[in-house]
Order: structure tokens, then sequence, then C-alpha cells
């Protein structure tokens, strides 16, 4: 019978204490309950120094942009920011000042055109366009020239670029805008440029 009674006690007891444990995990005392340390900086042995930006180069060109009433081709000097003065990069950068043309003239570029990819090589600019160049070009004969032209003679201004070659999604147009020949390489025009 002593036996029994020590058996239910200490079962008794463990509750007892089982419960109290449990009770206590769940205070607010948050002293006790202290975030872990965050881990110390670690630096890769190969680098040690933090990666940062290239930094931005400037280079200045000259582009050409259509009178309002298609008479000729404006000069106007740009500035493009540019990560690597690579001419690939910087007639990117000539394709974005497009659409900002000075007052009074005009953007060449169709609505929503895209320059999907340029590569230079042996003197030739290939521009590889998106479709809007064809499908938003809303101009006649003149425009299709103050267009082309304002594309080839602002790019031919850059060292190695001779002339530009113009792909439409890849693919080779004997006349991309209808009219003009572009199934050969085209080179500048000056007589479009006004004095």
């Amino acid at each position: 019978m002593c036996n029994t009674k020590f058996r239910c006690l200490m079962i008794a007891f463990s509750i007892f204490l089982l419960t109290f444990g449990l009770v206590g995990c769940g205070s607010d005392d948050t002293t006790k309950n202290t975030p872990p340390s965050p881990p110390p900086n670690v630096t890769d042995p190969q680098n040690s120094d933090p990666v940062e930006p290239a930094p931005a180069e400037t280079v200045k060109v000259t582009m050409y942009f259509p009178t309002s009433d298609a008479t000729g081709l404006a000069p106007t000097e740009r500035t493009i920011n540019v990560t690597k003065a690579a001419s690939e990069e910087v007639i990117a950068g000539m394709f974005k000042e497009f659409a900002n043309p000075p007052s009074g003239l005009v953007a060449p570029l169709p609505k929503d055109t895209k320059l999907l990819d340029v590569k230079i090589k042996d003197g030739v600019a290939t521009l590889n366009l998106s479709h809007s160049f064809r499908e938003n070009f809303e101009g006649g004969a003149t425009g299709e020239e103050m267009v082309l032209y304002s594309i080839v003679n602002s790019l031919t201004t850059l060292a190695d670029v001779n002339s530009v070659e113009f792909l439409l999604e890849g693919e080779l147009k004997a006349a991309i805008l209808g009219g003009l020949d572009t199934s050969t390489p085209v080179t500048a025009n000056e007589s479009l440029i006004l004095k």
C-alpha cells in the first residue's frame, strides 16, 4: 500500500514539475530569450573588395534630326552616358536620344521602335529593329529618306562605322520602309545635312 501511495505521489510530483516547466517556457521574460547575435561579416577569400558598379563614361556625339517640314537634317550635339565607350553601347544610347528631338525638330523613329540588337563588323553597323519600325512608319518617300538618313548620318559619325545595315526582327529587307534600297549597307547622305 505504501508502495502504491509512493508511486502515485511521484507521478503527481512529476506531472506538477512538467506542467510548471511548460508554463515557464511561455513566460514574457525577454531577458532570458535574447536573439542570437548576427554572424560576423564573411568575406570571399578570393575577392575581399566589395563589387561596385562600373563608373559611367560620357561620349559626345553628333546626331541628325529631321526638320518639321522634312527639308533636311539638323545636326545636334548630344552626350551619351555609357558604362564603357564601346560603339554598340553608344549606338544604343543614341537610339534613346532619337526619342528626344530638340525644339523645332522631329523624332525620326516610328512609334514604339525598339533596337533589338546592334553589331559592328568591318565598319558596318548592323541594326536589328523591331517590327514597329516598319508597321508604324507613316511617311512617304521624303519621310522615309529623313528616317533612314537621320539614323545613318548619325551613326556614321562614330569612328568605326562607315555604313549601316538594317534588319527587321533579324531579317534583311530589300526596302525596309518600302522605297529606298536597304539590301546592302547604307552610307551617309551629306546632301541632306543643313548647313
